[in-house]
């Protein structure tokens, strides 16, 4: 591994595990709630321990003040909207990213689909330009079944992953770490056992993404989180369930317990409670 890649992963690592914000889905959906005032958003996760934020260029030049010591993965593919469809196409190039100061980049690769072949071949192209530049790169790797689910942006809860999406997780992240991934962000496949095995197979660090926003309790979010570490992940990319929660400071506090200090999700509940509410205006 480059020593550029390996100065930007230890920003990343820095407490040897990783809690992400990711507001990138403006360039999907727009101005989801919750993502409204992207510079507001920043200065509260940049209060927490939180240790790094997902963004694209243009979000990226807003609030570049207000980031403090937070690491920044950058959103270099995208193209299409809840409006069109296609294959989330490559808009930004690894070497921008490196000017822009990003410590990683991010892109798509979903298996399965009519686009499989055109995703797959834009991360064998990002991967091979990040090495040139030092430049650690993440594959959300996906699987088509898994998009009504992970894409559901409404805030209520659409389609249920599929009950037997373990394996369509285990192809998805080890395709990416064959393409040359340095680190693989997907989804907890609701069972602890055969998550361990794909983390053990993948060969990569992984990530587990939130997906769509889950009730108002915590208890769910944290299981889910207790179950991903334990089985092996390096972190979490939690985004809808951050800022779409009441109170995304309680939010953060919990996931920051966890992933940094392990604590058990009775103990990140407390944490989370513990967190003083806003005064009103």
């Amino acid at each position: 591994m480059s020593l550029g890649k390996v100065l930007r992963l230890r920003r990343l690592l820095r407490k040897g595990r990783a809690l992400v914000v990711p507001l990138d889905h403006g360039l999907v959906a727009g101005p989801l709630k919750g993502i409204e005032d992207p510079v507001g958003l920043i200065k509260l996760i940049a209060q927490s321990d939180a240790d790094a934020v997902l963004l694209t260029p243009g979000v990226l030049d807003q609030v570049a003040g207000e980031l403090g010591q937070l690491a920044v993965v950058l959103r270099i593919d995208g193209c299409t909207s809840v409006q069109g469809s296609g294959p989330m196409r490559q808009f930004a190039s690894v070497a921008h990213a490196a000017a822009l100061g990003a410590d990683a980049v991010i892109v798509n690769a979903t298996v399965g689909g009519g686009q499989e072949a055109a995703e797959l071949r834009k991360l064998g192209r990002v991967a091979e330009e990040a090495r040139r530049w030092g430049m650690p790169v993440i594959a959300e790797m996906l699987s088509a079944r898994m998009l009504a689910n992970h894409l559901d942006f409404t805030g209520r809860g659409g389609a249920a992953l599929p009950p037997d999406v373990a394996g369509d997780i285990a192809l998805a992240a080890r395709i990416g770490a064959e393409m040359g991934a340095d680190i693989i962000k997907t989804r907890y496949p609701g069972e602890e056992a055969s998550f361990r095995e794909i983390v053990a197979a993948t060969g990569r660090p992984v990530m587990v993404a939130g997906g769509p926003m889950r009730d108002s309790s915590l208890r769910s979010l944290y299981q889910l989180v207790d179950q991903s570490l334990s089985a092996g992940a390096e972190g979490v990319i939690f985004g809808r369930n951050v800022w779409q929660h009441a109170r995304p400071d309680a939010v953060l506090a919990g996931l920051a317990a966890m992933v940094h200090d392990a604590a058990t999700v009775e103990q990140a509940l407390a944490v989370a409670d513990e967190q003083p509410c806003p005064a009103v205006p």
